[in-house]
């Protein structure tokens, strides 16, 4: 394992997972994109091997097979790969395609650990068959989000889950870009379009969004405020990513589009050349949602509504990595994805049960109220008597706002985080933290106020803080 240096927060994260195993089989670890999971996982793996024990790591696309092997390489780890077209091994450790595993499982040894990546899909049936045939391996899941967007518990396969820093935390520090969003003071309206498996039907919505005036702005807005820099249009269908792409270049911006029917070879040459610089706009088809690490984006535009959390925040993270020369990166949100699901750094709540029954949203989906005043455009959340960013009135900040030539909005994302700040300064009391958390209706206050206050106090939470601030939970509750 010579030359793997692990960040401060990445040793704590596997110091917690073993904390965890110690008391559960499986164990769920959650950590923003960009965070280095690809470093915990080589660590563990690593660790695994040393001991003489098989560890399996399960991913679902060959981009991310590729890049887990180079990793492993890089670290002088022998490994094998269970993949298309390559020969199988008896070596311990094993980066594994679960398309490919689930054919040829009566080939290989059942492993001691079995690390999922992108774990909010390990609900599906082909993961969840390779868990049934080996029931003894201990897994561990990695996910920058635990949910699913079809709102299927997490808690049927993972015992336990362990949070890692936050998007801020990790922004603050330096181990993320900082970000510039901006977006529509009206969000495209969507009435009338169906959902199918927990997001918006792709057939409607590429006939609400493909259209000449949204994707006219789209490159209006790229030559204002991102001209000559490396960007990733998320889109709803190819037929749409084909249309941005003539958009582009009839602009004479380098442009390409990228999907699901493109070789391994066809996806990869784009990656490089985006990388490289060759190229700066690609519209991308799902593909550039999970997965796939190119620190080189400056720019994330969304031209997909999506009510799934988890793609925003996925995609949102693909461009979040620091590079050189990357000040910070530049969001447009022609389609209110961040009025419907929060600025990218908010925090959030995540856990293993899913959607409750007969519920819309998810404890991390919580609804998203946000004010936008007219005078500077700020977007905060509403509260305040007067704007925080400038003063205005708050009786002139509504959602009813005049779209002027289909401009998009910067949105103040500081004063929005000063206005976070100064609530939270002000709940003084584990009382007050509750409290607040209840009007952020956040899914667990309680557990929310007590990390807070242990945070101030320099310590972590202990049980009889957890159990303070629930009941304190329990007796506002009951008051309401």
């Amino acid at each position: 394992m010579s030359g793997l240096q692990l960040r401060p927060y990445q040793e704590d994260m596997i110091a917690d997972v073993r904390e965890s195993m110690r008391r559960h089989h499986s164990v769920l670890l959650q950590a923003p994109t960009g965070a280095g999971k690809t470093a915990i996982t080589v660590y563990m793996m690593s660790q695994a091997a040393a001991q003489g024990k098989r560890a399996y790591f399960l991913v679902h696309q060959n981009e991310l097979l590729s890049q887990t092997s180079k990793a492993l390489w890089r670290q002088k780890l022998e490994h094998g790969m269970i993949a298309s077209g390559k020969a199988r091994s008896d070596m311990l450790a094993q980066v594994a395609s679960v398309q490919t595993l689930i054919r040829r499982m009566d080939l290989y040894k059942e492993p001691d650990l079995i690390i999922i990546d992108e774990a909010h899909r390990a609900a599906a049936k082909t993961y969840q068959e390779i868990l049934k045939r080996w029931p003894n391996a201990r897994v561990i899941g990695l996910t920058a989000t635990p949910q699913r967007t079809d709102g299927k518990p997490l808690d049927l396969m993972f015992d336990d889950l362990v949070m890692g820093p936050t998007i801020s935390q990790l922004i603050e520090a330096g181990y993320l870009c900082d970000y510039e969003l901006f977006a529509p003071p009206n969000a495209i309206d969507l009435t009338g379009i169906k959902t199918s498996m927990g997001d918006y039907a792709k057939d409607q919505l590429e006939a609400a969004v493909d259209r000449p005036t949204v994707t006219g702005d789209a490159v209006a807005h790229y030559i204002k405020h991102a001209r000559g820099k490396r960007c990733v249009v998320m889109c709803v269908s190819i037929k749409h990513a084909e249309h941005v792409v003539e958009q582009y270049r009839a602009a004479g911006i380098m442009a390409e589009s990228m999907d699901g029917t493109m070789t391994d070879a066809q996806r990869a040459s784009i990656l490089e050349r985006v990388a490289s610089g060759q190229l700066l706009v690609v519209a991308s088809v799902a593909l550039l949602i999970e997965g796939v690490d190119v620190p080189a984006i400056e720019c994330v535009q969304w031209l997909r509504p999506t009510k799934s959390l988890v793609i925003w925040m996925q995609g949102v993270g693909r461009g979040l990595r620091p590079h050189a020369g990357k000040k910070h990166l530049i969001i447009f949100d022609h389609v209110g994805n961040s009025q419907r699901h929060g600025l990218p750094d908010d925090e959030r709540e995540w856990s293993l049960a899913g959607k409750e029954k007969g519920s819309k949203k998810s404890s991390a989906e919580q609804e998203v109220k946000i004010s936008q005043c007219k005078q500077c455009w700020a977007v905060f959340r509403p509260g305040p008597s007067e704007c925080p960013s400038c003063g205005a009135p708050v009786a002139s900040v509504q959602r009813e706002l005049e779209v002027v030539d289909g401009e998009l909005a910067k949105i103040d994302k500081q004063a929005i985080r000063r206005e976070q700040k100064r609530e939270q300064g002000m709940a003084r009391t584990l009382g007050d933290l509750v409290a607040l958390g209840m009007r952020r209706k956040m899914s667990k206050p309680a557990e929310w106020a007590a990390m807070v206050m242990a945070t101030r106090e320099g310590k972590r939470p202990d049980g009889e803080l957890f159990n303070q601030a629930r009941k304190i939970y329990n007796q506002l509750r009951g008051a309401a």
